[in-house]
């Protein structure tokens, strides 16, 4: 009985995995070729790690620089660049009922560039007007290459084709969202890359003035949905609650445990937020796999679950099962 108990389990935890509809094949495929397209750029500019970057994608930058804010976790940058993120921001994005032409706002740090990019292709395909500002700042294996920061990245992407959007500003991010504990020339560095880029680069000593900015984004025409990848201070806030804040849909009934950064405030406007940080559980809960990367879902097999039931019914039928009066009587 206990083997048999333990099959069952075995079979009922067992995955199934569920191939991708045409559109979200064609998505992935972009997302690969972009991948392709920037590793390719990247290793003319000696900016590439194979040995980190194993996948090739051009996203892994490096364990640490004067333009890094904080410690991250390899593994987690390696699978926020699995292109199967894509295409599950598709279907959230469809989850959140938006049809093209739909306005959202995207809210990023530069310390998950794959995952950033995987919103924003997503975002395109499904034909939404996207508004994106990211702080600059990166966690470790972010975006954090000195002479390959997010605005080189999003130039090459945009230059190549895979990408239409275009940030609208910057800010710089770390302490207070200015620059604060950066290594000496870190901020320097930001500023050069975003003046080179064109794009505003936003500063201010008050953090306050800061989430103001953004705000506005998020007040301007009709905001479907704001989209947060990484832990940018303005996005999160100071509370303690961020950091446990549930990742994935985020819904206004969540605004009392959001914190106090840009979360919140959105989720107490009653715009909808897809919160994309702990990327561990998520992925779990998503069905891609957080350390190898594979070209469809996993998902809970059904037929594996009924083969469980079925051998267990089968086993009770055509065994004979002892009872207390037997067992009784023989003693």
């Amino acid at each position: 009985m206990i083997f048999l108990t333990l099959c069952m389990l075995g079979l009922a935890q067992a995955r199934a995995f569920l191939p991708l509809c045409p559109e979200e094949a064609l998505l992935y495929s972009r997302v690969r070729s972009a991948q392709d397209a920037l590793w390719s750029e990247m290793g003319k500019r000696g900016e590439t790690d194979p040995e980190n970057d194993t996948d090739k994608t051009g996203f892994i930058g490096l364990e640490w620089s004067e333009i890094t804010t904080t410690m991250g976790s390899l593994e987690s940058k390696r699978n926020a660049c699995d292109p199967l993120w894509a295409v599950q921001c598709l279907r959230w994005f469809d989850q959140f009922g938006l049809k093209a032409g739909d306005r959202i706002v995207v809210l990023s740090s530069a310390s998950f560039p794959g995952m950033l990019y995987s919103v924003l292709a997503a975002g395109e395909t499904r034909g939404l007007r996207i508004d994106l500002t990211v702080s600059l700042g990166s966690s470790t294996w972010g975006a954090n290459r000195p002479e390959a920061p997010w605005p080189v990245l999003e130039a090459v992407l945009r230059e190549r084709g895979f990408l239409a959007t275009r940030s609208l500003f910057y800010t710089l991010g770390g302490g207070g969202e200015n620059g604060g504990g950066m290594y000496e020339g870190g901020a320097e560095a930001l500023i050069r890359s975003a003046l080179e880029s064109g794009i505003e680069l936003f500063r201010s000593a008050s953090l306050w003035e800061i989430i103001e900015r953004k705000t506005a984004l998020i007040d301007r025409d009709e905001t479907r949905l704001v989209v947060n990848v990484g832990g940018a201070l303005s996005n999160m806030g100071r509370a303690n609650d961020a950091i446990t804040l549930r990742n994935g849909p985020l819904f206004p009934k969540d605004a009392a445990a959001a914190g106090d950064g840009l979360i919140a405030l959105s989720l107490s406007r009653g715009i909808p937020v897809l919160h994309l940080l702990n990327l561990r559980s998520l992925a779990d809960r998503s069905g891609i796999d957080f350390a190898t990367r594979r070209p469809s879902f996993a998902g809970r097999s059904i037929a594996a679950s009924l083969a469980g039931a079925a051998l267990f019914v089968f086993v009770l039928a055509t065994h004979k099962r002892w009872s207390w009066d037997d067992t009784y009587s023989k003693s």
